[in-house]
C-alpha cells in the first residue's frame, strides 16, 4: 500500500510539472521544475530499495601546485559518481605559470606565461573504510594551452595548441561516518541527520601528454560520499 502510495503521489506531481512546464515561458523556471521532477523520481525509486537510502555523487574543488613540463599554480574541480567499486569522474583542470618581472611600491608584479584548460573523463576504483576512502582513476583529456611566444615593446603574444592526455590521480578523503546534521563551516549544526555533508583530503594528480605534469593539492568536497 506504501508503494502505491507513493507511485501514485510521483505521478501526480510529474503531470502537474509537465502541465506547469508547458505553460511557463520562463527558462530558469523549467530547469528548476525539471530538477523537482528529477529529484521526485529519484526519492520515489529509493523508497521502493530497501538495502541503500542514497547515492554516491559528490564533488570537489581542489588548490596545488604542478611541476614537470608544464608547471604553475593549478586548480581542480569534479564530479564524482560510484557505483558498487567503480568510480567515474568528470575533471576540468586549470594551470597557471607566472614570471615575476620586478614590484611597484613594494607590490610584486607577474605576468602569465602558461596557462593550460584539461577536460577528462575517468574510470577508477574507489574503497570506503568507515569515514575514509581510497581512489585511483585514469582515462583521456582534451588539453587547451596558451603559453606566451613574445613581449616585444611590452605587448605580450601568446600561442594556442591543443592535443589529447592521459589524466590520472590518487585521492584519499574523510568524511562522516553516519548521518548527522548538516554543520554550515563545520561548526553551525542545522535541521535534522541527513546523508549530505562534506569532506576534506588530498589528491596526488597529473597527466601524461605533450607536457605532462604531476601535482599534488588539498580537496575540499560535498554530496553523498558513502551509503549511510
Amino acid at each position: 500500500m506504501k508503494r502505491i502510495f507513493v507511485s501514485i503521489w510521483a505521478i501526480t506531481i510529474v503531470f502537474k510539472t509537465i502541465i506547469c512546464l508547458y505553460l511557463m515561458k520562463n527558462a530558469m523556471k523549467k530547469i528548476t521544475l525539471f530538477l523537482v521532477l528529477f529529484l521526485v523520481l529519484k526519492s520515489n525509486s529509493y523508497s521502493q530499495e530497501k538495502e541503500k537510502t542514497n547515492p554516491i555523487f559528490f564533488a570537489e574543488m581542489m588548490f596545488g601546485y604542478s611541476v614537470g613540463g608544464s608547471q604553475g599554480f593549478t586548480g581542480v574541480g569534479t564530479l564524482n559518481y560510484q557505483k558498487q567499486s567503480n568510480l567515474f569522474t568528470y575533471r576540468y583542470l586549470e594551470l597557471s605559470k607566472f614570471r615575476r618581472d620586478g614590484s611597484v611600491l613594494f607590490i610584486p608584479i607577474y605576468t602569465e606565461i602558461e596557462y593550460i584548460r584539461e577536460q577528462a573523463l575517468m574510470y577508477g576504483k574507489r574503497i570506503i573504510n568507515k569515514n575514509v576512502s581510497y581512489s585511483y582513476s585514469a582515462g583521456l583529456a582534451y588539453i587547451d594551452r596558451d603559453f606566451l611566444v613574445d613581449e616585444t615593446n611590452g605587448i605580450l603574444k601568446y600561442d594556442n595548441d591543443t592535443y589529447i592526455g592521459l589524466p590520472f590521480e590518487f585521492n584519499i578523503k574523510w568524511f562522516k561516518s553516519k548521518k548527522e546534521r548538516y554543520r554550515i563551516y563545520e561548526l553551525i549544526p542545522v535541521g535534522k541527520a541527513i546523508s549530505f555533508g562534506n569532506s576534506i583530503g588530498f589528491k596526488l594528480y597529473g597527466d601524461i601528454s605533450k607536457t605532462s605534469f604531476i601535482g599534488l593539492g588539498l580537496t575540499i568536497g560535498l554530496g553523498w560520499h558513502k551509503i549511510y
